[in-house]
């Protein structure tokens, strides 16, 4: 019994030190080992990081900068929401949610110190593409119940203003009947249709609020690296030319009709100029007066060297100031009553009751959540990259992630439409000299005090005031043109990502430009990876040192031994590749050479067996020797000239990781070469690499005297074993034929009999050459 006993417990002994390890590093993983007052207060840091921003914060010094950024960036916050609302299809009011609750939460779980978070054109544009569609399918929906209504016999009663009009039965139903019920049904919805609007663009939001937190905390911030920058670019400078299409009817004062889908654009700009006759001239000269302000404001003044020290950068309000005079303008000569001018109407005071109301419309814009989720984050992080590299700081994109998802999740509730950094207000933020977060505060400040107060004042600010300001704001997108001519010069590669998603987003729609630049993107990173740079190593006169031969001419190959470099990471994808290029580099085909040495080595046999005949010849001179011919090769198959080869060192340290495929096409690679007296060694194995080869059964096969650390020690090794080789080769075979013989102590009966089977194998080649 105590036997027993014993041999139970020690497996419990030996798998306790096992099971202690892994709650190790489950406790660091976690990061949730102690409950000490030290790693609370460092997780409250990295889960609400500004607290960190305010430890050292001087009252002094830092304060006054930050309350000179922040009114600046406030004075902007209040026309760009209004004006970036129009591009999601809301009302203004809802730029200024979207300029006050993001703000605040992303200051409070943000890592950038200087970013400027709330309405983005090209973000606001792809919240009013889901808007759009989302609308335009209830419209659908509804238009299509009611026909089956009236074609079904019954009469529908709507009202208009207090009057009621009844449709007509079917018999009764024609083209102008169902033209006036269109009429009728648009009039009658349009407070239902807002509603409508507003539930799709708090659904997208929230779906992508929801994405980005996803993402934050499962770590995978790095995911935004497959956004290049010329693929931003790109689809940024296509989305501008879509943000000045929208605006072009609102400039103009045209009507223009909707389209979606691929190619909307062209039907878009069709229509405007077949309809440019009915252009509002009051409404044209108001764009083009506020158009040359701001450029004369910002070009002559805030972008002016001269201006700018004497301002100390802070920037001249001139989008303020628009805003301003055309609201006061349009109230006095009462310019929507008089001339027919659309302007904004009624901006509610106060702030919106919190809703999930949106929540149904979810599943229809799930889809759309992903490009703007990664668009808008993509862009917010290399703006905030840019400043934190500039001021020394590192920013966390996982936690920015959350930052902004979280900010979207809790703004959709409270009427704010997806937020994003904005680069123009980023910058003023920065070279006004604002050192932290505290400037967000301090703007939302001014757009309480809008949303309180002023809101109502701006009830008569015609809409091509703010689509002035939205075309002026566009010039630095449209300055991204400027990256083709440098693109063309670095990288045709790059070039080409930038043109595809350019014009994929401006002929086709914003999300599928998006994605077709993506998927586009990886291409030639694929591709990379099928065609990789190949190259031999040769070694440095007087060192240790292994480079390619292709760069330095005074690069000496080493004696026999092919040193392989193949620049990329081995998967399953491309392995095939890998023995190509593996055989083409070293001159060294395992098949070739396998059938090659095999005739040689028929062939080297029959000479023996002809010297040897020849020395017996002296003995018995009654005995005919009949040996073989000339001893050519059999099938005229000559030895390659590089068949001194015995080693190949196969660079590993561009090799990243290998997978399960990788490892066994590797071990018969090894075998193949290994029957044609070939070494394979690997050299400069990475960790994870030698893992997965030890995982994978490679050692079963290979010696693991094979994997080296250095492409040097390799050499090294392949050296030493190719000079045993070579002790034990010249012990056996060093003997001349006489010597063989006597030493070998043959009789005539035993020569009879290696001569018969000499004959016997050559009697098939024999029958094939008759």
């Amino acid at each position: 019994m105590r036997r027993k006993h014993s041999e139970h417990r020690i497996p419990s002994k030996r798998r306790s030190p096992i099971l202690r390890r892994s709650v190790e590093k489950m406790k660091e993983s976690l990061n949730c080992g102690s409950c000490s007052r030290k790693s609370c207060c460092n997780y409250a840091k990295r889960l609400f990081p500004f607290t960190r921003m305010l430890n050292g914060y001087s009252g002094l010094y830092d304060l006054p900068c930050d309350l000179i950024a922040g009114l600046t960036v406030g004075i902007m916050h209040i026309p760009q929401g209004m004006a970036y609302a129009l591009l999601t299809q809301l009302p203004p009011v809802y730029g200024l949610y979207t300029s006050f609750f993001p703000v605040l939460i992303y200051f409070i779980f943000g890592t950038s110190k200087h970013i400027s978070v709330g309405t983005f054109a090209v973000v606001s544009l792809m919240v009013g593409a889901v808007v759009d569609k989302g609308h335009v399918a209830w419209q659908r929906q509804e238009l299509q119940g009611a026909i089956h209504d009236i074609e079904a016999g019954q009469n529908i009663t709507h009202s208009i203003g207090g009057v009621t009009t009844t449709l007509p039965p079917p018999a009764a139903v024609g083209e102008q009947n169902l033209t006036a019920w269109d009429q009728i049904f648009r009039r009658q919805h349009i407070s239902e249709l807002e509603a409508i609007k507003v539930g799709y663009a708090m659904a997208v939001t929230f779906a992508v609020g929801l994405l980005q937190v996803f993402l934050g905390t499962m770590r995978l911030g790095f995911l935004t690296t497959f956004l290049s920058d010329p693929l931003i670019s790109g689809f940024t400078t296509g989305a501008a030319i879509h943000v000045f299409s929208s605006q072009v009817k609102s400039a103009f004062g045209v009507k223009v009709k909707r389209f979606s889908g691929p190619l909307k654009l062209i039907f878009s700009y069709k229509d405007f100029f077949s309809n440019l006759n009915q252009a509002n001239i009051v409404t044209m000269t108001a764009t083009i007066v506020a158009i040359m302000v701001l450029v004369a404001i910002r070009e002559g003044i805030n972008n002016n060297k001269t201006f700018k020290e004497k301002m100390k950068g802070i920037p001249v309000p001139g989008e303020l100031m628009v805003i301003i005079g055309g609201t006061v303008l349009s109230s006095h000569y009462q310019l929507h009553r008089e001339f027919d001018v659309e302007v904004i109407g009624h901006i509610p005071k106060g702030f919106p009751t919190a809703s999930l109301s949106f929540m149904k419309y979810m599943p229809d814009v799930i889809g759309e959540s992903f490009a703007i989720c990664f668009t808008g984050f993509a862009i917010s992080f290399a703006v905030a990259k840019i400043l934190a590299d500039k001021h020394n700081y590192v920013v966390d994109p996982n936690q920015e992630l959350v930052a902004h998802g979280l900010s979207n999740i809790l703004g959709s509730m409270c009427s704010s439409f997806c937020s994003s950094a904005s680069l123009s207000r980023s910058m003023v933020q920065d070279g006004v000299g604002g050192k932290t977060q505290i400037v967000s505060l301090v703007s939302s400040v001014l757009v309480v005090i809008v949303l309180l107060a002023l809101g109502p004042l701006f009830e008569s600010l015609p809409n091509s005031i703010l689509a002035a300001i939205i075309i002026v704001s566009l010039k630095g997108l449209f300055l991204q043109f400027g990256e083709l001519k440098r693109l063309w010069r670095v990288s045709k590669v790059d070039y080409t990502v930038w043109l595809v998603t350019f014009l994929s987003t401006v002929f086709l729609d914003v999300d599928l430009g998006l994605l077709i630049g993506l998927i586009y993107n990886l291409v030639p990173i694929l591709l990379r990876t099928q065609e990789p740079y190949v190259t031999l190593l040769g070694r440095l006169p007087d060192t240790d040192v292994y480079v390619d031969t292709k760069v330095y001419s005074n690069a000496v190959p080493v004696s026999g031994i092919k040193i392989f470099k193949f620049e990329a990471p081995l998967y399953f994808a491309n392995m095939e590749k890998f023995k190509a290029a593996l055989v083409k580099e070293t001159g060294v085909d395992p098949h070739y050479l396998r059938t090659v040495k095999a005739n040689i080595k028929e062939t080297d046999m029959t000479l023996r067996h002809h010297e040897v005949c020849m020395a017996t010849s002296d003995t018995w001179p009654d005995e005919p020797c009949e040996s073989h011919g000339n001893g050519a090769a059999l099938n005229g198959q000559t030895l390659p000239a590089n068949c001194e080869t015995f080693a190949i060192i196969i660079d590993g340290s561009a090799i990243q990781y290998v997978d399960s495929v990788t490892v066994r096409v590797l071990k018969e690679i090894v075998l193949e070469f290994r029957q044609v007296d070939i070494e394979i060694f690997l050299g400069e194995c990475k960790a994870p690499v030698r893992v997965m080869l030890d995982k994978s059964g490679f050692y079963q096969h290979v010696y693991r005297r094979n994997v080296c650390a250095t492409i040097h020690h390799a050499v090294q090794v392949a050296l030493k074993s190719a000079a045993m080789s070579r002790e034990t080769l010249d012990s056996c075979y060093t003997m001349a034929a006489e010597e063989f013989l006597s030493d070998a102590g043959f009789d005539k009966l035993e020569l009879e009999t290696s001569l018969e089977s000499v004959d016997r194998i050559a009697e098939p080649e024999e029958e094939e050459k008759n």
